[in-house]
């Protein structure tokens, strides 16, 4: 196990009818402020009663409120400049982000960009680090991303989709009410489910030992994800199968699976070269395609990391090879992908026609990703065309 340091401080406000209280729990988490700024995303926000819900507990908390809709999926940086000049002028202290991970992540760029004499993408090409950053609290409405606990933003220029990471973004408060996802089109639960898995994968798969703690509890949240996804696609209102997956989705990127280990990376660098060059892609789908494709190349690199996912993860008994225990592991991921209605080819994913090589320059052109199994562009170009 590697050396760490953990902090988070979120303060998670779970269940039942908790967005209704966000108010009281922003006054008493972030003192001394008065005036803040609401991100959301598109009308289904306000149709359904949350936005108007949230936006009367704060002001029953003495909250001033200055909202701005208009989020959309793959957040572009010019929206974020637009919220970053609104945030300005209304002199808001705070930025409460009432939806999913791409609201989050541009109440997070905001949060960062105020404060900032530049322009916010320098935080993302790697120009500046963000030295100040107003307070964000979240009120999740989808559960996939873990941005209501992370620390990291995701953030689109053009076909360049990068991230950036520092704890003054980790949210003060976050809300997670099941209830809330009870009307979610089942598309966007599928792609949920994976984006959250994917969180935990990217940690799990390490060429780090001694991190058998962390390892044996990623392997239970996968076993639960699935189990309870699964019920999701029979009934969309389990309230039960919901808080598991809530619980489970924002835990799994909030840096905990991830103690002491070297983490991988590599799927979601290849998926955001991905949904950089189409942004009609949604990026858990992406992740569906690329995953398998990923696993079925770099298993070789650390067997043994592979059978113990097949044997934890899968119940696969080590009564075989290795290559046919790992391959039957990855063949009963694939079909769960598919149990839950996602893309696992590029042929499924997209009509269009994948310029693959584009991609892989794209996702590696810079440096080997990854660290399980470093990758270059040709090993990119070579799952992507196992993905095809």
């Amino acid at each position: 196990m590697n050396n760490f340091t953990y902090c988070n401080a979120v303060e998670l406000v779970f269940g039942r009818n908790t967005h209704r209280e966000i108010g009281a729990h922003i006054t008493r988490a972030c003192p001394g402020v008065k005036k803040i700024m609401v991100v959301y995303g598109g009308g289904s926000a306000v149709k359904s009663g949350v936005l108007p819900a949230v936006v009367q507990s704060c002001e029953q908390a003495g909250l001033a409120v200055a909202a701005k809709g208009g989020v959309r999926p793959n957040p572009g940086v010019e929206f974020v400049r637009e919220c970053i000049d609104f945030a300005r002028s209304e002199q808001v202290e705070l930025i409460l982000a009432v939806g999913g991970g791409s609201v989050i992540d541009t109440a997070k760029a905001t949060a960062m960009g105020v404060p900032y004499e530049g322009d916010v993408w320098d935080f993302f090409c790697g120009k500046a680090q963000p030295q100040a950053a107003l307070p964000v609290c979240t009120v999740l409405t989808i559960p996939a991303a873990g941005s209501e606990q992370s620390i990291r933003v995701v953030i689109t220029n053009g076909s360049v989709k990068a991230g950036a990471g520092v704890g003054l973004l980790r949210p003060r408060v976050s809300v997670i009410n099941p209830e809330l996802f009870f009307t979610l089109p089942q598309r966007q639960v599928s792609a949920g489910v994976i984006d959250m898995m994917s969180h935990i994968l990217e940690r799990y798969f390490t060429n780090t030992t001694g991190v058998d703690f962390t390892s044996s509890e990623a392997e239970a949240a996968l076993r639960v994800i699935m189990r309870n996804g699964l019920k999701l696609m029979e009934r969309i209102d389990d309230y039960d199968a919901w808080a598991e997956v809530g619980l489970a989705g924002s835990f799994a990127h909030n840096g905990f699976f991830g103690l002491g280990h070297e983490e991988d990376w590599a799927c979601h660098g290849i998926e955001h070269a991905l949904s950089g060059w189409d942004d009609s892609i949604i990026h858990g789908e992406g992740l569906a395609v690329v995953i398998p494709a990923w696993m079925s190349y770099v298993w070789p690199a650390n067997p043994g990391r592979f059978v113990r996912f097949a044997r934890e993860v899968f119940g696969i008994a080590a009564d075989q090879d290795e290559e046919t225990t790992i391959k039957l592991a990855i063949a009963k991921f694939t079909a769960f992908l598919q149990q839950m209605n996602l893309p696992t080819k590029l042929s499924q994913l997209t009509e269009r026609e994948v310029p693959i090589r584009e991609i892989a320059q794209a996702a590696a052109g810079a440096g080997k990703l990854g660290h399980f199994k470093p990758l270059d562009v040709a090993d990119v170009e070579a799952i992507l065309t196992h993905a095809r």
